[in-house]
Order: structure tokens, then C-alpha cells, then sequence
């Protein structure tokens, strides 16, 4: 006979024993349900790059307005292959600016819905600087040179792959889903919190991911939670009706280049800082919770130096390097035009006119619209006698923006990135800027967290460009993960 302390203490035995075998039963067949859309994204590899070539290859470049029919394209070519994964719904949604692409599947009753957002529009190019042409998508290894491979015509291509290995593998998905792949995210995304403002019941979700964004390293995982806003200006000097012979007329006649080149000049003191009158007057100080990240970060500045070919670091020291990146606003000259430029010759020259290009990073409460003021307004002050300036303004600036870290949508991402990775992801910022991600919360409610895998190395926004090809394995199985989990632990919350 056993005594009931015995018997009490063989079924809690068989209770953890049936508990853990249970569990090991789940973690097996978990392991056996991914197995299946694994082997469909990797049967489909080949089918799935000729794809990502064919909307590489098109020039959607959103700034340059030559280029809107391109971007037209590009949308329409998404769409259509919305259609043939198995959307149930499909649309191209004009804006004031370019159109978003917008795409679901909601056949799961009872089951959440999650938001993807990705951009397709991409950046302007130099083709000379190019080892191959931008948009003739080329594969090198591992990677794909072209350009908006990285940023961001990855972060569609992920998404949309991945809902067509769950559709074409059983015919549905453990979650619903809605795609917005917006056209206009490299020029501030103008017009994008009107289009969540004009379409919230078509955009109602429980979750959101942005796919424009990226991991910290091949091996470690991140999420970027604090991101910097973006304000950009153009301006031009004029000094006369028409370029002067520079021996003739030189000596008294006012140099528009010369006159630009002191305007830059009078942007920055002695230490690096802006010199605009009330640049920093809205700046939240770094707060110690910030800093206790930062030192979490394995970053060493010398890596950035030599990824980029730099010798030194500029800007002001008094300020750690990520916290200069990160939590610090800047002002940055981004394009100079004037006189003869061309790549042979030499033309002796006054210039009538001159260029400038500048982009302002905004952090915690600042407004890009009155940083801009402020700027024009110095640029006023110090314009000399004999130059007149001329602006041209964007139709829109993207917001800093933060999201907090104690979310069960948080929590479902570092589980999903930790198993991927076998790590714990870092807690990152970033100086960069997605002018979309506010509008998500303050529209449509909802907090749209980084769920990209570009690095940072791929030259986004520069010449050679490229993405890594087990990115894109590495995304797709990251997400399958991710729907999966979602699907067997949340409900619906919203109606």
C-alpha cells in the first residue's frame, strides 16, 4: 500500500511528465507544421527571384516626377501579384501624391487581423556609379544588386511570398491579413496619413508590421523602436540672368557658388552643432533609460568608418556617437549644384545660379514644418546683397517617432526573432526616418513594429545597392513563424 503522501507525490510526478511530454509534442509537431511551408519557399526559390528581378527592374523613383508612370507600374505589377497568390481583395488606391497598393485575406473567422506595410517607390540614382546597371537586377553570390533590392521592394516581396506558401500549401492562412504598400514613403509619405484617414474601415487590424525596416547584424536580431523624423528643403541663389566670363567680370560681379558655399558654412558653429536660431530649442534631453541601451549595443564607431571609407567622425563629441545617430536632430547637406560640373572640361565661370539640397532629422517633439521655418528664416537673415533665393518646399514631413517595449505585440516579435535567431534581440533606435509609422498609431490605432531584414551594409539610398538572398529566406520563414504564433495564441479584438 502507498501512503497518500506517496500517491500524491506519483501523480504530481505523472502530471510534469505529461506536462513536458505535451510540451515536447507541441515544440515537435510545430516543428513538422513549419517543415511544410518551408519546403514550399525553398521549392519555389528560383520562381521566387525571377520575381523580385521583375519588380526590381522597374524605376520607381517617387521623387522625380518624370518617373510617375513608372511607380503606376510598379503598383499594378504588385497587384497583380496579389491576384495570383490568392488575395481575396485587390486594389490600387490613388493618392495626391502616388498611388498605395492594397491587398487582404480575411478567411479566418475569430482569428486577428495583421496589417503589413512595405514601400515600392525607391530612391533617384547616379548610373555611373554603378557596377551594374540600377535597374537590371543582378545576382552576385548572395546578393542582388539593384536598386530598392534593399529598401524596400524586399520588404514587399516577404510578405507577399509568404502568404502564398500558406495559400498554395492548404489553402489558407492561421490569421487574416491586409497589405499597404504605399508609393511615396522616399519623398515623406505625403500623402499617406490622408489615405489611412479616407480608407480606416478598410484598414481596421489588431496588428501591425512594418516591413521597411532591418536586423543588426546576418547573426543578431533587432527592434528598432525610436526612429527620427525627416524634413527636407531645397533652396537656389541666384546673382544674375546669365553666367559671366570669370576674367572679364570677375572681381565685381557676385558669385552665386560663393555665396552658397558661405550660406552652408553659416549652418554649423565651430563644434559641429547648428547654428539655426531655435534648432535645438524642442529637443528632449537623452534620458538615463536610453542611455542604458546604448551601452547594451556591441557598436563600435571605427565599423561605420570603414564600411563607409571615412577617417574621422564629425559632429559634436560632447555626444556618444549612437546618441548623436540616434536621439540628436541634424542638418544635413545632401546635394550642391553650380557652374560647370560635367565630367570633362573646365569652364571659367561666374555662376548665375546655385543649388542646395538639405535634410533636417528631427527627434521626440520636434515639428520638421517649424524646424524649416526656422531654417529659411536664417537663410534669409544672411543673404548678401546681389543674390536673391527661391525655395522649393516638400508636401510633407515624416514624424519621429517611438514604440514602447512592453506590449504583448512587442513580446510575440522578440519570441518569434529569438527563435529564428537563437538570441535575444538588441533594443535598438535608429536615425533614420519612415514618415508612415505615426500615422499608424494616431489613425488607425494600432503600433506598426519593425518586422524587415535588410542590414545595414546593403547601400540603401546609395550606389550598389543590393539584398542579401538568404534575407529573403530568412524573412519568409521568420514571418510564417509569426503568423503561426499569432494565429494560436490571440483572438480577434476589434470589430
Amino acid at each position: 500500500m502507498y501512503s497518500p503522501k506517496t500517491i500524491a507525490l506519483l501523480a504530481l510526478t505523472g502530471l510534469v511528465l505529461g506536462c513536458t511530454t505535451n510540451l515536447y509534442a507541441q515544440k515537435k509537431n510545430s516543428k513538422n507544421v513549419i517543415a511544410q511551408y518551408e519546403k514550399y519557399i525553398d521549392d519555389n526559390a528560383d520562381q521566387h527571384l525571377k520575381a523580385f528581378q521583375e519588380l526590381a527592374s522597374i524605376p520607381s523613383i517617387s521623387s522625380i516626377p518624370a518617373y510617375a508612370p513608372e511607380v503606376q507600374r510598379a503598383a499594378v505589377w504588385i497587384e497583380q501579384k496579389m491576384k495570383e497568390i490568392g488575395l481575396t481583395k485587390t486594389q490600387i488606391i490613388p493618392t495626391e501624391a502616388h498611388p498605395v497598393v492594397f491587398g487582404s485575406w480575411m478567411g479566418a473567422p475569430g482569428k486577428p487581423t495583421v496589417l503589413i506595410y512595405a514601400h515600392y517607390d525607391v530612391q533617384p540614382v547616379k548610373e555611373a556609379e554603378w557596377i551594374h546597371p540600377p535597374f537590371t537586377p543582378t545576382v552576385e553570390g548572395d546578393r542582388l544588386y539593384g536598386r530598392g533590392t534593399s529598401d524596400d521592394k524586399s520588404g514587399v516581396v516577404n510578405a507577399l511570398f509568404t502568404a502564398e506558401a500558406f495559400l498554395k500549401t492548404d489553402g489558407k492562412l492561421p490569421v487574416n491579413i491586409k497589405y499597404v504598400f504605399e508609393g511615396m514613403e522616399e519623398i515623406g509619405s505625403p500623402s499617406f496619413a490622408s489615405f489611412l484617414e479616407q480608407n480606416k474601415d478598410l484598414l481596421k487590424a489588431d496588428y501591425a508590421l512594418n516591413a521597411d525596416n532591418g536586423q543588426f547584424d546576418e547573426q543578431t536580431p533587432a527592434m528598432t523602436l525610436s526612429m527620427r523624423g525627416a524634413a527636407p528643403l531645397e533652396f537656389s541663389i541666384k546673382t544674375a540672368n546669365t553666367d559671366a566670363h570669370s576674367g572679364v567680370f570677375g572681381g565685381k560681379t557676385p558669385n552665386s557658388a560663393q555665396i552658397m558655399a558661405q550660406l552652408l558654412a553659416s549652418f554649423y558653429d565651430a563644434r559641429g552643432n547648428v547654428a539655426v536660431e531655435g534648432f535645438y530649442d524642442k529637443v528632449i534631453p537623452i534620458t538615463d533609460e536610453q542611455r542604458a541601451m546604448i551601452k547594451k549595443i556591441p557598436y563600435d564607431p571605427a565599423h561605420d568608418m570603414k564600411l563607409l571609407g571615412t577617417t574621422a567622425e564629425a559632429g559634436d563629441t560632447s555626444y556618444a556617437s549612437l546618441e548623436r545617430i540616434w536621439y540628436r536632430p541634424t542638418l544635413e547637406i545632401v546635394g550642391v549644384e553650380s557652374g560647370y560640373t560635367a565630367p570633362e572640361g573646365h569652364s571659367n565661370i561666374i555662376p548665375s545660379h546655385a543649388m542646395a539640397r538639405i535634410t533636417c532629422r528631427t527627434v521626440n517633439n520636434q515639428d520638421g514644418k517649424e524646424l524649416i521655418d526656422l531654417i529659411v528664416k536664417h537663410i534669409d537673415k544672411h543673404l548678401p546683397k546681389g543674390a536673391t533665393v527661391s525655395y522649393k518646399f516638400s508636401k510633407g514631413y515624416a514624424s519621429p517617432f517611438q514604440l514602447p517595449n512592453n506590449t504583448p505585440e512587442f513580446n510575440t516579435i522578440t519570441t518569434v526573432l529569438k527563435e529564428v535567431y537563437g538570441k535575444e534581440p538588441l533594443q535598438l533606435a535608429t536615425g533614420g526616418s519612415v514618415g508612415a509609422m505615426l500615422s499608424f498609431k494616431q489613425i488607425l490605432g494600432i503600433y506598426a513594429y519593425p518586422f524587415g531584414f535588410a542590414l545595414e551594409d546593403e547601400g540603401f539610398h546609395a550606389a550598389n545597392e543590393f539584398y542579401r538572398l538568404s534575407s529573403l529566406r530568412k524573412a519568409q520563414i521568420a514571418l510564417t513563424k509569426y503568423f503561426l504564433l499569432v494565429g494560436a495564441t490571440s483572438t480577434k479584438t476589434k470589430k
